[in-house]
């Protein structure tokens, strides 16, 4: 397995951050710059994503990549946050190394035992998925060359991120949606989506008996009008697993790192000890 490529800043107490699907560690930017005063931030591109690239892996394959970055970094214990698809590798991680664990932050969480849409089981399937995902994310990415989308997109995000960081620090933010639509031009990019869409229908089911052994503390974060992951399904997780704080966020779709990263980056503060 390749081993994954990540941004590090800061000092501190550990916190990795781990993006959806398709996605790469340049969604984490504008939590990870609200982060990097206290902790030492780590945000890896996963398998099969950005300059990690190599094949996608299933949830514990992923959480053996990340023990693997913490083992190369010297770090013992971490906060782990995962972002959509990716909280089902948080979840692999408080399962099978629940003492590499501080804290987990499960962010517009999929959720183990919940029903998959029919879409989701459509992408699934190699050939269907395949098409659909490579032409779908061709377009994505061919709108985002339209001056008009782009500079729209990069006028909704700054407005989303500016009741969370000061001018300096908004200056140094990039427009993140557009970085991660542009990357999705990668010719495996697709490849990894329908791999990580059969692992959501395989490997996702495995990780429902395990809620109730996580005994790590666990924020799992909502926004109420997301429209990906419904808010119930975090609802349902955060009642699974003992002592879970459940934070729901009024009027929030489900990119929350893009536009909400003050509420993630405070999930964060609140639950990892300095």
């Amino acid at each position: 397995m390749s081993e994954l490529v990540a941004d590090t800043s800061g000092t501190g107490p550990a916190v990795v951050l781990l993006h959806g699907q398709p996605g790469g560690r340049g969604d984490w930017k504008p939590v990870a710059r609200l982060l990097e005063r206290e902790f030492l931030v780590v945000a890896p591109d996963r398998p099969g994503y950005g300059d990690t690239g190599g094949r996608a892996r299933g949830f514990r394959g992923n959480a053996a990549a990340v023990v693997s970055l913490l083992d190369n970094l010297g770090v013992d214990r971490a906060t782990i946050v995962g972002y959509s698809w990716a909280g089902g590798v948080a979840l692999a991680m408080a399962e099978v190394v629940p003492d590499r664990l501080t804290g987990l932050v499960l962010v517009s969480s999929v959720g183990p035992g919940e029903p998959l849409s029919r879409l989701d089981r459509i992408l699934a399937v190699p050939p269907i998925g395949m098409s659909v995902t490579a032409t779908g994310l061709f377009l994505a990415s061919t709108a985002m060359s339209i001056p008009l989308v782009r500079r729209a997109i990069r006028r909704r995000h700054r407005q989303a991120i500016s009741r969370a960081v000061d001018a300096d620090d908004q200056a140094s933010c990039p427009p993140a949606p557009e970085a991660v639509v542009t990357s999705w031009r990668s010719n495996r990019v697709w490849q990894s989506f329908v791999t990580e869409q059969r692992c959501l229908v395989d490997e996702l089911p495995l990780l429902a008996p395990g809620l109730a052994a996580i005994t790590v503390p666990t924020v799992v974060m909502v926004g109420d009008a997301d429209r990906t992951v419904p808010p119930a399904t975090g609802r349902r997780l955060a009642a699974a697993i003992a002592d879970a704080r459940l934070v729901e966020l009024a009027g929030a779709g489900h990119l929350l790192p893009h536009l909400r990263p003050d509420a993630v980056a405070a999930a964060v503060r609140d639950l990892t000890p300095r």
